[in-house]
Formats: C-alpha cells, sequence, structure tokens
C-alpha cells in the first residue's frame, strides 16, 4: 500500500512541482549524487556471477523488464505488466506462457524479443560462465536443462521459443511446489550481439538452444574484461538508467530515452545520478559540504549520531528501515581447523557479539544468532511485527501462531567450554608437545603428519570495514585466552568475494563480510549437491531443510516460516558461519529530495526511481489534511 501512495503523490506532486522550478531549480534538479561506503566490485551483470550490494544498486539501475516483479504489498511476484501482455499457466501449475510487448527497447534503440530472454537463460546458466567466471545461475528449475547441460540433449525442452514475442517455460517437476512459485521465471534481458557475438538462440520445436561458439575465453573478453568488458561496463541496458562512466570508485547514470517504465509504468523524473564509493570517515562531512544530495546504508553509531545531529538544521532529512541482512564470520570448512564443528563452535564462543554491536552500531542493531536479517518478513512474524498464516487454514481470533527464534544455539561467550571443544578437537598439545595448559600457554597445537602444527588462523574482512577494525578486540583477546592466534587480513571487496565465492582456492580459514538478501530467501541456490558451496561444509540434512524451505505451497506463509526456524536451528548447530547483527539502516538526504521512501522498496536505486529534486516541498503547495 505505501508504495501505491508513493506513486500517487508523484504523480500529484509532479505537476505542482513543475510549475513552480524556474530554470535554475530545474537545472539543480538534474543530478542526484549519491554517496556509499561499501566498494564496487565491478559485477554489473547479473548476481549469477555474485551479489555485492553496490553492484546489486548499478543492476536495480540498468537491468528493467523482468518478466516477473516482486510486489512487497502481497508477498508475491506477478508478471510484469510492462513486459507482459497476457500470460497462462496450465492446470497442472507446472507451465507458464508469457507474451511480452514488442516495443520492448534497449537503450540504444535495439529491439527486444522473446529470443532476449531465452538467452539470458541460456548464457546465465551456461557451463561456459561457470568455467570463465567460477560460478553461475542455476537453470535445473526449468525442465530439461540438466539433460542439456549434461550433454544428453541438443535442447532445453523446457523453454520454448512460439513466436518472436512469445515464451513457455516448464518448471521441472523437483521444483513443484515452490513457495515463491513466479520467482523461478525471473529473467532480464541481455544482449547476445554484445555478450555472444556470432552466436544465436533457436527452436525447431523442441527447446531453445544456443547457436554458435560460446566459450570462457569469449567471455572473459567480452563479459569479465575489467577495461571493456560487459560486466564493469554495460553498455547496452534496458533498466531505467544508462551507465556513461564508471572508473572503479565512481559511476555515473543518465536516463534510458527508451525506457518505458517499470511495472506499474513509472519513468523516473531525475535525469542524471552519480553514485560514488566515499570512505566510512568522510560520507557525512560530504553531504554536509554539499558534495553528496544523497548518502545510504548508514549504519555505525558514530555515523547515525552525526547524520541526526546535520537534520537539526532543516536541510537534511533521514530515513531509517531495517537491514534485510547480517554481517557474519563465514568459515572456511572444506579443509584445516574450521572444517571440524567442535573448533568452529569453540571459536564462536570467543566472539562478544554484544560489545561488538554496542560499540559500532550502539542502540541501532542487535545481535543475532542465525542466518537472518532482521527486516525479512519471517522475522517480522517471529517477533509478532505481522501475523502469518496459511491462506488455506486461517488462524482463529487472537490464535497465536507460535514462532519463535527461542531455539537457536546462542554459543554465548563461555572461555570453559571453548577450551574443552579444543581439547576435544585435538588441539591439547603445546608447542613442546606436552598437554596444553590454558594458565600457563600461550598457544596450542596438535599433530600433523608427524609434526606439530599451531593452531593459528587467518580472517580476511573487506578493507575500511569499521566492524572489522574491532575484531581483533572483541573476538582475537578471547581467541588468545583459549589458545589460538588470529591473524587479520583486510583486502579489497573485489578480491574478496572470489574467496567467500568459493571461485578461487582459498588460503584463509575464516571471511568476515555481510549480505544482503534478496527480495526472495532462496538458499538453495548455495548448493552443489549436498556441499554448502560457500563454506565447504557437505551436510544432507541441511540440504533436505532448504529443500523443503523451497517446496513450500506457495500461500502458507506460516508453514514457511515454522520451516525457516527448523532450517535456522539445525544450521545454529553446524555454524556454517557466525552471525554477529542485524541492524537498522539509515539514509540521509537534502530535503530537497522529494517522494523518497527507501523503507517501501528494496534498494535506494528503487526508491529514487519514483522520487524528484525539487526546492518545493509538499507543504509549500498542498495542505497536510489532502495528503489523507
Amino acid at each position: 500500500m505505501r508504495k501505491w501512495i508513493a506513486l500517487l503523490l508523484a504523480a500529484l506532486l509532479l505537476t505542482v512541482w513543475c510549475a513552480a522550478l524556474g530554470e535554475e531549480e530545474a537545472a539543480d534538479a538534474e543530478l542526484l549524487r549519491v554517496g556509499t561506503t561499501t566498494h564496487f566490485s565491478g559485477n554489473f551483470f547479473s548476481g549469477a556471477i555474485g551479489n555485492n550490494v553496490s553492484d546489486q544498486d548499478v543492476r536495480k539501475l540498468i537491468h528493467g523488464y523482468n518478466l516477473v516483479e516482486w510486489v512487497p504489498e502481497e508477498g508475491l511476484f506477478r508478471p510484469n505488466q510492462t513486459v507482459v501482455t497476457a500470460f497462462s499457466t496450465s492446470q497442472d501449475g507446472a507451465s507458464f506462457v508469457f507474451a511480452i510487448t514488442d516495443n520492448l527497447r534497449y537503450n540504444d534503440g535495439t529491439p527486444i524479443t522473446a529470443k532476449d530472454y531465452a538467452f539470458s537463460f541460456l548464457l546465465q546458466t551456461s557451463a561456459a560462465l561457470k568455467e570463465a567466471a567460477g560460478y553461475r545461475r542455476a537453470g535445473n528449475y526449468i525442465s530439461g536443462w540438466e539433460a542439456y547441460d549434461q550433454g544428453q540433449a541438443d535442447t532445453v525442452s523446457g523453454f520454448r521459443l512460439i513466436g518472436d514475442y512469445q515464451i513457455s517455460m516448464r518448471i521441472s517437476p523437483e521444483y513443484v511446489p515452490f513457495f515463491y512459485e513466479l520467482e523461478a521465471l525471473s529473467l532480464v534481458p541481455y544482449p547476445a550481439s554484445v555478450l555472444a557475438p556470432g552466436c544465436d538462440v533457436r527452436d525447431d520445436g523442441k527447446g531453445i538452444y544456443l547457436t554458435g561458439s560460446l566459450t570462457a575465453d569469449l567471455l572473459k573478453e567480452t563479459l569479465l574484461d575489467p577495461e571493456k568488458g560487459y560486466a564493469a561496463h554495460p553498455a547496452v541496458t534496458s533498466g531505467a538508467y544508462q551507465m556513461t562512466e564508471y572508473d572503479g570508485e565512481t559511476a555515473k547514470f543518465e536516463l534510458n530515452p527508451e525506457y518505458l517504465g517499470d511495472m506499474n509504468g513509472q519513468k523516473p523524473y531525475i535525469a542524471n545520478i552519480i553514485f560514488r564509493y566515499v570512505e566510512a570517515n568522510q560520507l557525512l562531512n560530504e553531504l554536509e559540504e554539499g558534495n553528496l544530495d544523497l548518502v545510504v546504508r548508514c549504519a555505525r553509531n558514530d555515523q547515525i549520531q552525526a547524520g541526526i545531529m546535520l537534520t537539526n538544521g532543516g536541510d537534511i532529512s533521514r530515513y531509517a528501515y531495517s537491514r534485510n541482512g547480517l554481517a557474519f564470520i563465514s568459515f572456511c570448512a572444506e579443509k584445516g581447523p574450521t572444517s571440524d564443528p567442535r573448533v568452529r563452535q569453540a571459536l564462536a564462543m570467543c566472539v562478544d557479539k554484544e560489545g561488538l554491536k554496542n560499540r559500532y552500531l550502539g542502540s541501532y542493531g542487535m545481535a543475532v544468532n542465525g542466518y537472518y536479517g532482521i527486516g525479512q518478513w519471517m522475522f517480522l512474524a517471529t517477533n509478532g511485527t505481522i501475523t502469518v498464516e496459511n491462506e488455506d487454514e486461517p488462524l482463529g481470533e487472537g490464535e497465536d501462531p507460535g514462532l519463535s527464534l527461542n531455539n537457536l544455539n546462542t554459543w554465548s561467550m563461555n572461555m570453559e567450554r571453548a577450551n574443552e571443544l579444543l581439547d576435544e578437537a585435538g588441539w591439547n598439545l603445546n608447542e613442546k608437545g606436552q598437554p596444553f595448559d590454558p594458565e600457563t600457554d600461550t598457544i596450542r597445537c596438535h599433530v600433523n603428519n608427524g609434526r606439530l602444527q599451531k593452531l593459528t588462523l587467518k580472517l580476511i574482512c573487506p578493507d575500511n570495514n569499521g566492524a572489522a577494525d574491532l575484531l581483533p578486540e572483541f573476538f582475537g583477546d578471547h581467541m588468545a585466552a583459549v589458545g589460538a592466534k588470529l591473524e587479520i587480513e583486510t583486502i579489497p571487496m573485489e578480491e574478496l568475494l572470489p574467496q567467500y565465492y568459493h571461485t578461487v582456492d582459498r588460503e584463509c580459514d575464516m571471511i568476515m563480510l555481510g549480505t544482503n538478501f534478496e527480495d526472495v530467501f532462496e538458499p538453495s541456490v548455495e548448493f552443489d549437491g549436498d556441499t554448502h558451496r560457500f563454506t565447504g561444509i557437505t551436510d544432507a540434512q541441511l540440504k533436505q531443510l532448504v529443500l523443503d524451505l523451497r517446496k513450500t505451497k506457495p500461500g502458507r506463509a506460516l508453514e514457511y516460516c515454522q520451516k525457516w526456524i527448523t532450517f535456522l536451528e539445525y544450521r545454529s548447530e553446524i555454524l556454517p558461519e557466525i552471525p554477529l547483527y542485524s541492524n537498522a539502516y539509515m539514509d540521509f538526504a537534502v530535503s530537497r529530495l522529494q517522494n523518497y521512501a527507501p523503507g517501501s522498496y528494496s534498494s535506494w536505486a528503487e526508491a529514487v526511481q519514483v522520487s524528484m529534486l525539487s526546492d518545493v516541498t509538499e507543504d509549500d503547495e498542498l495542505g497536510e489534511d489532502e495528503f489523507v
């Protein structure tokens, strides 16, 4: 409902503001300067090869025309009515037909047809992309993809091109039912002529396939080349904005003249955007000095307090919303000490999460005990903020759905138990090969291939990260107290993410970072077989819980939440990561940024597409009662 109100007000106020703006004010309203403290990694192509949050922001600006769109007010996906002119579902609910409008264009004027969506699917799920980038989108949700991928079939039988502007997709049996249903059909178009010159998509009546030669070497040139590849320099795009410049720290955008609008037909009003990385200790200064108009995702206590001080003058406004994610320490458990769950448990009991949260976030966050964010709708259901039920089994009046996270393992600080676990795991010797005594010895050892190995653990974290700077005090010192040594290395985000995604060989034991979940929480894509790709943990039960979660029937929100809690409880036992905190974000913007409501969208990059820049305020032109 909030989103619809925002759209209505935007349309109403646009006429008023345009009449009130003079030429000089109109020129000022053409540019929005946005600052972030999260480095870009330069993947503006797709989440198929990584999901850095600043990269996500850029993708929301430049890629559009998804076949389906998330409707937060309804908690489900619907066909994008700007793209889809007709939509039908088979009787068994597994096949879907889309008719696509014939007037979609990329920003260079090239027509977008059904082939562009079919190419998007074939490229993102291709073996060539996995070989080139180390990661790809799972394609097994479409019937026939696995046989095609393994060379057992010449086509993807479940994906059909019916005509130039018609697509048919059939969901694989193992993806029926699927709680988020139409999310499986989420696709934005990509230009084959740019990414795979010489290739074409065909359908001879048995399903889609790719002609030409799509190879890893080709994608390393057309997609991944840092100087001219599409991932970092996407020139042909379909979203509200088109990228005009990118140098690693600053990205510039202007309106896409071919854009028809979002799923509601909404086109952006702000003509140009500059989005740039700013060091955390300079972010609010840049806003105060007039070098930025909007700073996003402020989380640190000192940042938020400084921003609130700026709002006292009336020229700066603030916008608070809950984070749909968390910060955590991920284990690299495929080898080394952290492959033993007892070591992981001991390390978890060495983290002072409350102390870290208090120092870094103050009252603007909370320590968490699982893989969740306080902005997720499932979490809101557990604390009573929202009520969920199964649509076919509605709750009685006043009935408590009984959702709680109280049974998650907290692994609270406990040096005595941490010492016991490390002894049990075989790290029970000192440097002389004698029994380790925590009262007198400083480093634990064990025998590995006939030699004593010290319990020294390497953690990597993003550079210029304020929370990471506190880990020596709130983690390292406690590790030392139980005979483990922590070595911390800070590296650029673009180097850290491939290590986290395990697309390169890892030479660390732990990785500290944060994640913001997509609108859809779908952890099954993180698995290769029974192995959790990011942490290296192989666990059939964890994989089964993830599948059970995914296979919840649409409309059974209470059942989904119950399965989600069961998944979190088991995950907190095996500890793929140490959850640290989730928090409130606060954005600060010049007050002339009107109709900006980041809490109603998944990103500032979506929120600004219905916003305007103007020195004319709502109260200047319309009375408060007129908004009711």
